[in-house]
């Protein structure tokens, strides 16, 4: 078949000449030294000697090692400070401790002036002594001290829970120097309840903390509030109807739709009549009969 084909395409089918041998730079292929393969005993004494590894600290563990690190150095320094913490060597404290309350959860702008405005009127202040910060910022709570332990127990009993410069303080006897064993929030003790647990344990409303009540619980509050929004929209809607029925226009609109039903029944009953001639007839001898005339049925027609 090829030898038809002209020699221009005979040209393309022409196979090339064979490549010229040329001698390898280093030596033949037959002649090179081929991999000697052997077992892995002489290795083994290599194996034993391998550094072992240091595990990688992830970030997970850096972060709870740092964490128990902060505890247990935590600890110590109350311990530390329990062991050098003695109330009655405070020079800046008050007098009488049986005589002292304190006022916590003040706004930080209050000032000793607004103090013995609002604790004047349950007796005669002897001293107060607001707590400020290293740097002189005021903490917010702050020691007055009575003449009379009347005094103080009157202030104790009704002065819990008032607001000063919108907040609610509370208010509590001095249990540093009348209480045995008594430790304060830094050290472990105290009352409070804004750092007991988790932010569900920790109290969040204002005023005195109950150990005994049950945490506040929030989808109690919603269903509650949700029980409360259909309740008084339930009652709107009875005072809006019985407001409505009252006002008589309830009745004059069922009378209206009564009549609208009337004259729509009506219509349906000319729409389905027959138009057939006979009919026609049968209906105008009815309405004669009736002692109507022919200019009724037309305006009935129409």
């Amino acid at each position: 078949m090829t030898s038809r084909l002209p020699p221009d395409l005979l040209r393309l089918f022409t196979p090339r000449p064979q490549l010229e041998y040329v001698k390898p730079l280093d030596c033949s292929p037959e002649q090179r030294p081929a991999p000697r393969v052997s077992g892995i005993a002489s290795y083994a004494a290599q194996l034993s000697s391998v550094p072992v590894e240091e595990p990688v600290e992830t970030a997970q563990q850096r972060k709870a090692r740092l964490k128990a690190e902060r505890a247990v150095q935590a600890r110590d320094n109350i311990i530390r400070g329990m062991s050098t913490w003695d109330p009655s060597l405070n020079l800046q404290a008050t007098e009488d401790p049986y005589k002292t309350i304190i006022v916590a959860r003040l706004n930080y702008d209050t000032t000793e002036k607004d103090l013995r405005s609002e604790f004047e009127s349950f007796g005669d202040i002897v001293s107060i002594k607001m707590v400020n910060d290293l740097e002189g910022n005021f903490r917010g709570y702050a020691f007055i001290e009575y003449a009379h332990e009347s005094d103080m127990r009157e202030a104790y009993r009704c002065a819990d829970g008032m607001r000063i410069l919108g907040r609610r303080i509370v208010v509590d006897v001095e249990r540093g120097r009348t209480v045995k064993g008594w430790l304060p929030r830094r050290f472990g003790g105290g009352l409070g309840g804004t750092r007991v647990g988790s932010k569900e344990q920790n109290q969040k409303e204002p005023g005195r903390y109950d150990p005994a009540a049950p945490a506040p619980s929030r989808y109690r509050d919603r269903s509650r509030n949700h029980s409360s929004r259909h309740r008084s929209y339930d009652r709107s809607r009875s005072h809006g109807r019985s407001s409505y029925r009252s006002s008589g226009y309830s009745d004059s609109r069922s009378h209206g739709r009564d009549r609208d039903y009337d004259r729509d029944h009506d219509r349906r009953g000319y729409k389905h009549r027959s138009r057939s001639p006979s009919a026609r007839s049968s209906r105008r001898d009815r309405s004669y009969d009736r002692g109507g005339t022919s200019s009724s049925y037309h305006y009935r027609r129409r």
